[in-house]
């Protein structure tokens, strides 16, 4: 995981490095899903409905074992984010 450091402007905005915006594909205009959860802020994409279109055909697990897989997932990886940043 790389780790930019970015200021915060007298509006509140940010600037995103140009490393970041093109290894995720990101352009002018793209809404950005802001999550703080634990005193740390996670943005990400918001995802385009079209993207999303037929996504559940392919799921064979039931949703809440993979939302809990998921979830799961994703408080280790946050906990590794707080231990590295420590």
């Amino acid at each position: 995981m790389k780790e930019e450091i970015v200021t915060i402007s007298a509006k509140g905005q940010i600037v995103l490095p140009s490393e970041v915006r093109k290894e995720l594909s990101l352009e002018k205009g793209t809404k950005m899903v802001l999550v703080v959860r634990n005193g740390i802020v996670i943005m990400k994409p918001l995802r385009k409905l079209s993207e999303l279109r037929g996504i559940l055909k392919e799921i064979e697990k039931p949703a809440m074992e993979i939302v809990r897989e998921l979830r799961e997932e994703w408080e280790v990886k946050l906990g590794e984010l707080v231990e590295s940043s420590s």
